[in-house]
């Protein structure tokens, strides 16, 4: 008989789990289940028989949320933006060359604080991000799931990224707006606007959405953590957090 691998066996057991119903199918059916059960039957682990779509479905959204519930804790932490080599938010592109000549004229402070509250901002709005990603986790389907199973180490963050990303930044926008307003960001980019219509005119009034700006680099930092956190998983025992997490990405890693 031709050898199968151990996860084209699971993969095979999920969609029988699946499709039993389905009378044309049968045929097809009846030619797999002996293979099936003959390598459940040598398994020394018994996982094979074990694990289920439902179950695999379930594991990838613990994953999930477990790399949501990590990334956000990071990014959220006192100056987890502003001090972070990787996810600090510089100033936006077309400020660059009014800040740096309001620096020359003694008016950088205005220039720090308000990249300051550029960053708290992003660490504010993160931290109550939580419910937004968890009611879009809530949405896989079994394809999705063994899709996910059978990609690269960041393919349930893209998945994720590729369903929702539209309508998480339409729920997530009111929340970082919220989080502009409270750290003074706002005011201190109208502030540092006056400035640069005083004391450099010849760079002109230069609008930045600031709201939308601080959105996409925390939308990128979360979905950037999320996919190591992911990779983490996939890679590393310890981090499966819970039992099924284990069970499935350690069947699934073989």
């Amino acid at each position: 008989m031709t050898k199968i691998s151990s996860s084209k066996l699971l993969l095979l057991a999920v969609l029988i789990s699946t499709v039993s119903a389905c009378k044309e199918l049968q045929p097809v059916l009846d030619k797999v289940k002996p293979m099936l059960e003959q390598h459940a039957g040598s398994s020394s682990t018994g996982q094979t028989s074990g694990i289920t779509a439902n179950n695999m479905i379930d594991a990838i959204k613990q994953a999930l949320s477990q790399g949501v519930s990590d990334s956000v804790n990071l990014l959220s932490s006192a100056k987890g933006f502003s001090l972070s080599d990787v996810y600090h938010i510089p100033l936006p592109e077309q400020l660059n060359k009014p800040a740096k000549l309001l620096r020359k004229l003694g008016q950088g402070k205005k220039v720090d604080e308000f990249e300051t509250r550029l960053n708290l901002a992003a660490e504010q709005s993160v931290a109550k991000a939580i419910p937004v990603f968890t009611s879009a986790i809530k949405q896989m389907s079994v394809d999705d799931a063994m899709n996910i199973m059978k990609g690269n180490d960041d393919a349930a963050t893209m998945y994720f990224k590729g369903k929702t990303e539209d309508i998480l930044r339409s729920k997530f926008l009111p929340i970082i707006k919220s989080a502009t307003d409270q750290t003074g960001l706002t005011n201190s980019y109208k502030s540092l606007s006056q400035s640069i219509s005083r004391y450099a005119p010849s760079y002109g009034s230069k609008l930045v959405d600031i709201d939308e700006y601080v959105l996409g680099n925390a939308m990128n930092a979360l979905f950037d953590r999320i996919a190591i956190e992911e990779k983490l998983i996939r890679d590393d025992s310890a981090k499966r957090g819970t039992d099924l997490m284990k069970s499935v990405y350690g069947y699934f890693s073989k």
